[in-house]
């Protein structure tokens, strides 16, 4: 009696740790996602990317991902972001991109058009010292999607640029 007692306490340790190994995995792969912040140059060209990999979604599903935008000096910058493809999953034709900077939607379209068609959006954005300004991507497939986007993925980076406006 006394050996199935330990011998459950042990199984029941085993299966509480393989859990908390798991959470663990999960939290640190979800804060590779996006980087957190891009730190504007007060003068000249900043360049980030922010890598986008093994994006899924099932439909009526969405990801939203912010990107804070930080600069030591308060002005006007200008702002471009492109898309490029890494991998064709087969996703990017099912998937809708919103794009906002603080509460203004600065692009809503879909993902294929960003990738396939080189849009570039373009925005101008206040940045003020000290407080960042904050990017935010939503990446959302529609209900109405059937079994053609099982499966699918996207990898993909976006390109950022800010400059000094006058």
């Amino acid at each position: 009696m006394k050996n199935k007692s330990i011998n459950m306490l042990i199984i029941s340790f085993l299966v509480i740790s393989a859990f908390a190994v798991m959470l663990i995995i999960f939290v640190g792969m979800a804060k590779r996602d996006f980087s957190e912040n891009i730190k504007v140059r007060q003068d000249g060209l900043t360049e980030g990317v922010i890598p986008v990999r093994d994006l899924r979604l099932n439909p009526s599903e969405s990801k939203e991902y912010s990107v804070d935008m930080v600069c030591a000096a308060s002005g006007t910058f200008a702002f471009e972001l492109s898309y490029v493809e890494k991998t064709n999953g087969g996703l990017k034709q099912f998937v809708n991109v919103t794009i906002t900077v603080g509460d203004e939607v600065v692009y809503q379209g879909s993902l294929k058009d960003l990738i396939d068609n080189g849009l570039k959006v373009t925005f101008k954005g206040e940045l003020q010292a000290k407080e960042p300004l904050v990017l935010t991507f939503r990446y959302e497939m529609p209900r109405e999607i059937g079994n053609e986007a099982q499966g699918t993925y996207s990898d993909f980076d976006v390109h950022v640029k800010v400059e000094k406006s006058d």
